[in-house]
């Protein structure tokens, strides 16, 4: 918003996301889909959720909240809309303002951060802030996974340009130089775990094919670029691990 030529940023960010809950369709259900859950255990094979303790960023309709609890996890949630935060404690769930400031003052500690979707919304030094706010607030030897748009696929488009609020296009090396300004170790980064949409054989095999026929496109591209392969998905996930030794007293 401007007043008198000059823009408030915290007005222009409450007028971005008006209505925004509503255009994303949420209506509070906490309770993943089936292909949600298939995505979330395929995404988070290697990283253990039982008796662990998990903050989500921006957890929205709040699916990978109720499918991490449902697995053992201790799990905290953030968001900047002000109703699903009481979607969120009407059904039981630990639900905060988006504020990592006031989680490193009441000191929370966590084994996991999660942000799906999330980091597209911040400007560059909001996630170069926010990263360095979550080695604050992670165990040593704790980790990160985040989503976001592929930047540099043309499939990545649809999702990082069909949203007003989203900031800062992201890729798989920009991600590096983010990892390697705040301190974290990159475990793995590439495309987003595929899920096929039903569970029968028919589904599955296209599913299959399509990951095949991809791997091949990939390779081809990343050739030219001098790149051994070059992710192309629509959305690519990283796994960070927090710099410095396991923390061995939890």
């Amino acid at each position: 918003m401007i007043a008198n030529g000059v823009s408030n940023p915290q007005t222009d960010s409450a007028q971005l996301y008006s209505g925004y809950a509503d255009w994303k369709n949420w209506r509070g259900e906490f309770a993943p889909s089936d292909r949600e859950a298939r995505y979330f255990a395929a995404e988070l094979a290697d990283v253990p959720l039982a008796g662990k303790r998990v903050l989500e960023i921006g957890f929205g309709n709040g699916s990978f909240l109720a499918w991490a609890k449902a697995l053992g996890a201790e799990v905290v949630g953030t968001e900047i809309d002000a109703v699903m935060i009481e979607h969120a404690r009407a059904r039981g769930f630990d639900a905060r303002p988006a504020s990592l400031e006031a989680l490193l003052m009441a000191n929370e500690r966590f084994d996991l951060v999660v942000a799906f979707d999330v980091f597209e919304h911040w400007d560059k030094p909001t996630l170069v802030a926010s990263l360095t706010q979550f080695a604050g607030l992670l165990h040593a030897g704790g980790q990160v996974l985040a989503r976001f748009p592929n930047g540099q696929s043309p499939f990545g488009r649809v999702h990082q340009y069909g949203d007003l609020t989203h900031q800062t296009v992201l890729s798989a090396s920009s991600i590096l130089q983010l990892a390697k300004m705040t301190d974290f170790a990159v475990v793995r980064v590439g495309n987003a775990c595929s899920v096929p949409l039903r569970r029968d054989f028919f589904s599955m095999l296209k599913h299959h094919w399509r990951r095949w026929r991809r791997a091949r496109i990939e390779r081809w591209i990343g050739k030219l670029y001098g790149f051994g392969r070059l992710a192309l998905d629509p959305n690519l996930v990283v796994l960070l691990r927090k710099q410095g030794a396991v923390d061995k007293s939890h």
